[in-house]
């Protein structure tokens, strides 16, 4: 006798394959928590030999790190801390008085040439001169025979304290050349010039400022071409070293 039963007797098949995504999600989940949960002795270890292969940089540090500096927008520029501007620890000349009288030692012979005037202003000791001593016609790189006397003035001016600000000045005849759009190129151009003498002498470049001033800033009326050629000039000043308001 012929039996007959149902067809595909057991389970669906679909229960087969909810089967097998069950177990794989189940093995995902377990792996993940394994991820998650960190040996603190395994990680130091591993850290430890990172740092001696690459170095502290290649693994976080612990070292503390200054904070970013924050500026108060709203608050008074002058109280915002500022950065010593001063790398000497015992500048040997620290009043202007003590400054003029070394610089005119040091240039005496210059001064009395009239390579170099000698004054202060009410930032503090100036020194000028004009861009015939120094310059070519139209060009910002300095004669030879003018970079003894900025040795002179880079030896003074590193035993002491303050600011040395270089500043380029021109007559009013404008310049328009390959090498300089305008005035205020030119005499930007020549002050830095003269800051990278000073720092080829030894001076620290955190000390100085270059500035051009074109001929915004004539010493007399631009009205002959006597009077033009004091204009063009350049002036090396410097400031009295803000105070310490560190402590």
């Amino acid at each position: 006798m012929k039996i007959w039963g149902r067809k595909g007797a057991g389970a669906p098949r679909w229960m087969t394959t909810f089967a097998d995504l069950m177990a794989v999600l189940v093995v995902f989940f377990v792996m993940l928590y394994s991820m998650s949960t960190i040996d603190n002795l395994r990680y130091q270890q591993m850290a430890d030999s990172l740092r001696e292969v690459l170095g502290p940089s290649a693994v976080g540090d612990d070292t503390p790190r200054p904070a970013p500096s924050v500026v108060d927008l709203d608050g008074d520029f002058a109280s915002i801390e500022r950065p010593q501007i001063n790398d000497i620890d015992q500048p040997e000349y620290t009043q202007l008085d003590e400054i003029r009288d070394a610089l005119r030692e040091a240039l005496a012979d210059d001064i009395e040439d009239g390579v170099i005037q000698l004054g202060e202003d009410d930032e503090g000791v100036l020194l000028r001169f004009e861009d015939h001593a120094a310059f070519e016609l139209g060009r910002k790189e300095l004669q030879d025979d003018f970079l003894p006397v900025l040795e002179r003035i880079a030896g003074v001016l590193a035993e002491t304290p303050g600011i040395i600000r270089v500043a380029g000045h021109t007559d009013d005849l404008p310049i328009q050349t390959d090498r300089f759009r305008s005035n205020f190129e030119l005499s930007s151009a020549r002050a830095v010039s003269v800051v990278h003498v000073f720092e080829e002498s030894g001076l620290p470049s955190r000390r100085m400022v270059a500035q051009g001033h074109a001929d915004t800033r004539p010493l007399v009326p631009n009205t002959s071409d006597e009077n033009r050629a004091k204009n063009r000039r350049v002036e090396v000043v410097l400031t009295e070293a803000p105070e310490d308001t560190s402590e």
